[in-house]
C-alpha cells in the first residue's frame, strides 16, 4: 500500500518554519531585555515616582507595540483572523505606551490606567502571537504576569505607592525571564519538526 501524499510543512506561500522561528525568537529576546532595564530603572528610582514609572512602562509598550505590529505583518504562520487580531492589539499597545510616554503631569490616576490597559492588552497579544507548541506554557505565563503588572499598577490607592511600583517591576522581572527563555526554546525547533518540499512527478 503506497503511503499516503505528505503535506508540505511550508509553501510559497507562507514562511519556513526556520524563519518564523528566528522572528519570534528575536521579538521575545528584545522584549526580555528592554523589560529588564525598565524593571532596573523602576526599582533604582525613588518609591514615590509612580509617574516616572507610567513613562518608562510606556516605552516598554512602545518597543511592543512595534514589534507586535511587525511580526502581524510578516504573518509568520497565523491564520489571517488571528494575524489581523494581533496586529490590531498591536497598534492599540502602541497607541497606549505613546499616550503613556508623552502624558502631560496632573491626573495620575488616568494615566495608570491608561497604562494598566496597556498590560491587558499585552498580555491578548502574548496569547495571540504564541505560535509553536514547544513555547506556549511560558506564553501562558507571561500573559498571566502582564496580568499581574496592571492589577498591582491598579491597586496602588489601596497597596500603597511603594507597594505598587516594586510588585509591579518584580513582576516585569519574572515576565522578561519567562520571554528569554520562550525565545530559546522557539529559536531551537522541535527534533520531530521537518521540511517537506513537494515535487512533480516526472513527465507531468
Amino acid at each position: 500500500m503506497a503511503d499516503a501524499p505528505r503535506t508540505p510543512s511550508w509553501s510559497a506561500h507562507s514562511p519556513r518554519p526556520a524563519a518564523r522561528r528566528a522572528r519570534q525568537s528575536v521579538v521575545l529576546v528584545i522584549l526580555g531585555v528592554v523589560g529588564f532595564v525598565v524593571a532596573v530603572l523602576v526599582l533604582t528610582r525613588p518609591a514615590a515616582a509612580l509617574d516616572a514609572e507610567v513613562h518608562l512602562l510606556g516605552s516598554y509598550m512602545v518597543v511592543a507595540g512595534l514589534l507586535r505590529i511587525g511580526r502581524a505583518q510578516a504573518g509568520d504562520g497565523m491564520s489571517v483572523l488571528r494575524r489581523t487580531i494581533h496586529g490590531v492589539l498591536g497598534v492599540l499597545v502602541l497607541v497606549a505606551g505613546v499616550i503613556a510616554v508623552v502624558h502631560p503631569p496632573g491626573q495620575l490616576s488616568v494615566w495608570v490606567f491608561v497604562i494598566s490597559l496597556a498590560w491587558f492588552l499585552e498580555a491578548a497579544v502574548i496569547l495571540t502571537g504564541s505560535t509553536f507548541s514547544s513555547a506556549r506554557s511560558l506564553a501562558l505565563v507571561a500573559a498571566v504576569l502582564c496580568i499581574c503588572i496592571a492589577v498591582a499598577l491598579l491597586l496602588y490607592p489601596a497597596i500603597g505607592v511603594r507597594a505598587a511600583t516594586a510588585s509591579s517591576a518584580v513582576f516585569l522581572v519574572l515576565l522578561s525571564a519567562a520571554q528569554l527563555f520562550e525565545g530559546i526554546l522557539t529559536w531551537v525547533p522541535p527534533r520531530f519538526e521537518e521540511v517537506v518540499v513537494e515535487t512533480r512527478p516526472a513527465g507531468s
